[in-house]
């Protein structure tokens, strides 16, 4: 346990240091969609962290480790390098990782909360895929109402939208697989 908490510690340092540093860098260019992005984001971690000892539930490592490296992908990689503007594989690599992160992260979540869950292998990952889509849609969703909110361009075309949803499906398909597997 002191284990964990110490690579806890470490990840929330990091991750910290990482994000205030992107912070910075998105002050400078005065980038505010970009900056109100990563405060969501970081807010949302230090929520989580806050629960998690509040409540003392503890989420696996290599879980948590995902999710920071997704965040971490989107705000440094995908908007301050511009890799979602410059590649075009970045964007769709992402819908897939994040997806997958995400929903194993959500899953974790529930089982810890919720007593319901089947023993059943193909149960387990159909919820996991559910769960996925379920996500992918919604940030799909929230892409969309940033776009019109912050007269953003997250959304290229229809087809951009319809290939995220398809990557978040196959995100969602691998987080199936490796749930039923190793969860």
């Amino acid at each position: 346990m002191i284990k964990n908490n110490n690579i806890s510690r470490f990840l929330t340092i990091s991750f910290s240091i990482i994000m205030i540093l992107t912070l910075i860098g998105f002050s400078i260019r005065n980038e505010y969609d970009c900056i109100f992005n990563l405060i969501v984001i970081y807010v949302s971690y230090i929520f989580f962290i806050y629960f998690e000892n509040k409540k003392k539930v503890v989420i696996k490592i290599h879980i948590k480790i995902l999710v920071i490296i997704t965040a971490i992908l989107h705000s440094l990689f995908g908007q301050y390098f511009n890799l979602y503007q410059t590649t075009n594989w970045f964007d769709k690599g992402l819908h897939i990782f994040g997806t997958f992160s995400l929903t194993l992260f959500c899953y974790s979540m529930l089982d810890l909360s919720i007593e319901f869950f089947s023993k059943s292998k193909i149960f387990n990952f159909i919820l996991l895929v559910c769960i996925g889509t379920s996500i992918g849609v919604l940030l799909e969703n929230l892409e969309f109402i940033l776009d019109i909110v912050f007269k953003t361009k997250n959304q290229h075309s229809l087809v951009d939208t319809n290939l995220d949803l398809i990557f978040n499906i196959f995100g969602a398909t691998l987080a199936g697989i490796w749930g039923t597997i190793k969860l």
